[in-house]
């Protein structure tokens, strides 16, 4: 590129012709140049040669034409002839033109010429643009560099398969553009994107030039999925429909996620409900049963394709309170009719207490009184029912003073049955014998044959000791394969002792010591001190043919040969051999160890039988 140039032809007896230019003015709005342009003489020459025929051509336009009749004298630096010319430049603003001359010098026919190509400076056609990364939804700021004030400019965008105009022609140099919310449905997986924007400049309805550049659009943190609603129903199981409650360890309840929904074209990628101590991924799931009462929140979120959480849905229910019928305290005892206690007395005064979970008054309770001789089998109904803590008296005087009675009370809720178990002794005496036989008992009456029968509420103590002190006194060990606790077969307090051997004290051990344990992991120093014979032959020659064509397990001192007569033979070392063509009998094989053993721990345990043991502590 230049703004001035000139081509000179040959010379002719010392004469030679220059046609020169020098950039004039460049129209940006017109995209074109003006040149001025002159041709003069020139040459080693000193005095003049007659010349004629003077043509000049420039940019394919001849600029000046002589007849070769026409001759002037032509010295170095006469100027033949000037002018100006205008050349308009590509769209793109660039132009290179072509330039040549020719005269007839010292003869009538054209004897010198020259020609060339220059090029000149660029025009500034389109216009640079620029924009600001921005969120959809709001503004970016698209700056427009121009070459001329008369140039408008169209500006449109692209963005995924989405393409818009933003504005025809503007004059402005600088334009706030919003990018549609909307237009974040082309990104449906990710939260920016780029966008490329596209800069039309114009010279009046002329299209001078386009240039383009990008930004990042990004779906705004407010674009997430969402949640129409997230509700709970109601699956009763026991609990009776008509309760229309949930009931602690009786209820669970189905949560639902209702109307999930992507975004602008995002959408659920997953789901997630939590509360009660309860969790699920699925859209809708059941708890197990309610295990806590009060008010219990779930709370629900979606996650999108863009990896966006929705706000979080609630639902909340109400848990009533439950747990089955306890009983604190129930007393049995021989009674009149009218319910004074004797020990005489052929009816019984009962009195239990108990509680029980209304269950917003909806749960009911029904109470039940058996009794029978505890001798026989089958219950007797007493058909009398009763409330917490308040005596009542049954037996109809059937409770007969010669026997002992065994006492149930039932208590029934809507889920539950609880029955305690009472007794009631014979009479009271001093002692007895079993009429017609040789039964005795003391503190009651004697019921059994060849029995000797104390009353339950008689304590037989020998040496000032009761029979459970001199058996299991204070620090005794109890075992037995049943379950039932000596606290309830002998009295006393008792701890049960779970998953111990016993190991007898002594000076190594002493008594109470714990330690132990059931799986053992040998280290290198607890393993017995051994070695391994590994032979191996280091006058081998490989020559290219090793392969492996057999492999097994043979003894120490074995030989190769014979280990290939023998591959049955065991060994505690598993060896394997390599052959090696040409190599001399007894130096054909390698004997290579390979490790073995995966590192698990060992059972210590011996043969044993599992049974239940507890410690007396008081």
């Amino acid at each position: 590129m230049a703004k001035s140039g000139s081509i000179t032809t040959g010379e002719k007896e010392g004469r030679s012709v220059t046609l020169s230019w020098t950039l004039s003015s460049q129209s940006i709005d017109k995209n074109t140049s003006t040149i001025a342009w002159s041709i003069t003489g020139s040459g080693s020459a000193s005095g003049y040669v007659k010349s004629g025929g003077f043509k000049a051509v420039i940019n394919g336009t001849t600029v000046y034409s002589t007849s070769t009749d026409t001759r002037i004298e032509l010295r170095n630096g006469t100027v033949v002839a000037t002018g100006s010319t205008t050349i308009t430049h590509n769209a793109d603003g660039t132009k290179s033109f072509s330039l040549s001359v020719e005269a007839g010098v010292y003869t009538y026919a054209v004897s010198v010429r020259a020609s060339g190509t220059h090029t000149l400076d660029t025009i500034p056609r389109a216009s640079t643009v620029s924009a600001t990364n921005a969120n959809l939804g709001s503004v970016s700021t698209i700056t427009i560099t121009r070459a001329s004030s008369s140039f408008t400019h169209t500006l449109s965008y692209t963005f995924g398969s989405s393409t818009g105009t933003i504005v025809t022609k503007t004059t402005s140099t600088s334009y706030s553009w919003t990018p549609a919310l909307t237009l974040a449905s082309q990104i449906p997986n990710a939260v920016s994107g780029t966008c490329t924007i596209t800069c039309d400049t114009y010279s009046g309805t002329t299209k001078v030039g386009t240039k383009t550049c990008t930004l990042t659009l990004t779906v705004p943190s407010s674009v997430k999925p969402t949640i129409t609603s997230l509700t709970a129903t109601r699956v009763d199981g026991d609990v009776p429909a008509a309760w229309a409650i949930y009931v602690q360890s009786k209820s669970k309840a189905t949560l639902k996620i209702n109307g999930a929904a992507g975004v602008y074209g995002s959408t659920i990628s997953s789901y997630e409900i939590s509360g009660g101590g309860f969790s699920s991924t699925a859209s809708s799931f059941t708890t197990g049963f309610l295990t806590t009462s009060g008010t219990i929140t779930f709370t629900a979120k979606v996650t999108d394709s863009r990896g966006r959480v929705s706000d979080a849905a609630t639902v909340s229910i109400s848990v009533v309170a439950y747990s089955s019928p306890t009983c604190s305290s129930h007393l049995s005892q021989r009674a009149t009719s009218a319910g004074t206690v004797n020990d005489d007395g052929t009816y019984v005064k009962g009195t239990v207490t108990f509680s029980y979970s209304s269950c917003s008054s909806k749960n009911t309770i029904t109470t039940a009184t058996y009794y029978k001789k505890s001798s026989a089998a089958s219950w007797t109904n007493a058909s009398k029912a009763f409330t917490s803590g308040t005596a009542f008296t049954y037996g109809g005087g059937a409770i007969s003073t010669e026997s002992s009675y065994d006492i149930k009370y039932t208590i029934t809720d809507a889920f539950t049955t609880v029955t305690i178990l009472d007794f009631v002794s014979t009479a009271a005496v001093l002692m007895d014998f079993k009429a017609g036989g040789k039964g005795i008992a003391i503190g009651k009456v004697a019921e059994k044959e060849n029995v000797f029968e104390i009353a339950n509420d008689w304590e037989l103590e020998v040496h000032g000791k009761t029979i459970v002190d001199l058996i299991y006194p204070v620090g005794s060990i109890y075992m037995s394969v049943n379950a039932a606790s000596p606290a309830t077969l002998f009295g006393g307090a008792w701890t049960q002792l779970k998953d111990r051997f016993l190991l007898g004290a002594g000076s190594t051990y002493t008594a109470a010591a714990t330690g132990g344990s059931a799986t053992h992991t040998l280290s290198v120093s607890e393993m017995p001190k051994h070695a391994h014979d590994t032979p191996f032959f280091n006058n081998m020659t490989n020559n290219g043919d090793m392969k492996s064509d057999f492999i097994g397990v043979y003894g120490k001192g074995q030989t190769a040969s014979q280990a290939l007569k023998d591959t049955g033979q065991t060994s505690t070392m598993e060896m394997w051999w390599i052959n090696q063509t040409n190599a001399a009998e007894g130096n054909e094989w390698a004997y290579l160890t390979s490790s073995k053993g995966g590192g698990a721990a060992h059972n210590n345990m011996p043969p044993y039988l599992v049974v239940y043991m507890w410690k007396r502590t008081a």
